[in-house]
């Protein structure tokens, strides 16, 4: 055996040696990493938007190796969302392969998990929404699902990836598992002067992005919108890192202004959660990954 490789003793040794040492780190920093869930906190209502490992590269054209649990640990944040890879080049890098059940073990030690019915780009089979729904229902962590990309944002013509009547049959199968499981979809600025009220009045609540960096001075005023289109939707304020169009970091001020806009509603009890894209995104340079993982150590505590 190579003289520089680790024994088990040695394994042993470098670990207590670690533990010793996060006990002297700051609280914060190990908060960070183990990512406690005290209700009532602003961490408890942090999501990331987990992305298949590898999947976000055609996107961002740089190289990601990062899964969604690491990049849940690596925000500190307790809930995570699981979003099939579309069917193009994304799946060629990176998809959640069948069966399903295999991911929910890693997902165990988070609080809450939605897993995804309709993936990037609008994506989905029977099959994988059959097995999906299976999954939800017998997995005690998994608090319903979401769907991505799900309205087509055309205004005439077909208006949602499933007809009204494939929501609904979602809705009561969620509805046969004797625990609150809710669905979610995402829900964009350019859907909120579409006519989408029978699909909205079957969803527990939307996560609102907002696509262009350039566009979140109108935060409040859309906020406002998506209330007014359907009054009892939960909202979960979807935070883009990336400006994917320039292929660029959202830049820090940008980032600033969205993140202190979602603690503020927070506060005031006008939306439910925030929503943080990708984990393909936090290990390639980009410095709003960074600042908000700070951010999220400076107010994750804070009672909302």
């Amino acid at each position: 055996m190579n003289s520089k490789m680790m024994t088990r003793r040695g394994f042993l040794e470098t670990t207590a040696g670690g533990l010793a040492a996060s006990a002297l780190l700051p609280a914060s920093h190990v908060r960070a990493q183990l990512a406690p869930t005290q209700d009532g906190t602003v961490r408890d209502r942090l999501w990331l938007f987990g992305s298949p490992t590898g999947s976000t590269a055609p996107h961002t054209g740089r190289r990601t190796v990062m899964s969604p649990v690491e990049g849940a640990l690596y925000l500190g944040i307790p809930n995570i969302y699981m979003n099939q890879a579309n069917a193009g080049l994304e799946a060629q890098i990176g998809r959640f392969e069948p069966p399903f059940a295999q991911y929910a073990t890693a997902l165990r030690p988070f609080k809450r998990v939605l897993w995804g019915l309709i993936g990037s780009g609008g994506f989905t089979t029977t099959e994988e929404r059959n097995e999906g729904l299976a999954l939800i229902l017998k997995t005690p962590n998994f608090v319903g699902t979401h769907l991505d990309d799900f309205f087509t944002s055309k205004p005439t013509g077909k208006k949602a990836i499933l007809t009204v009547d494939e929501l609904r049959r979602i809705r009561d199968t969620l509805k046969s598992a004797g625990r609150p499981l809710e669905i979610y979809s995402t829900y964009y600025t350019s859907l909120l002067d579409l006519p989408l009220t029978e699909y909205l009045e079957l969803l527990d609540g939307v996560t609102f992005w907002t696509w262009k960096p350039e566009d979140l001075v109108n935060l409040g005023p859309n906020l406002a919108k998506v209330k007014k289109a359907a009054p009892h939707l939960k909202v979960i304020l979807g935070c883009y890192l990336v400006d994917f169009t320039k292929k660029v970091s959202v830049p820090v001020p940008a980032m600033r202004q969205q993140c202190e806009f979602g603690l503020e509603a927070l506060k005031q009890k006008r939306i439910e959660g925030m929503m943080f894209l990708s984990n393909g995104v936090m290990d390639v340079g980009f410095e709003a990954a960074e600042w908000t993982r700070e951010w999220i150590q400076r107010v994750g505590e804070m009672p909302v």
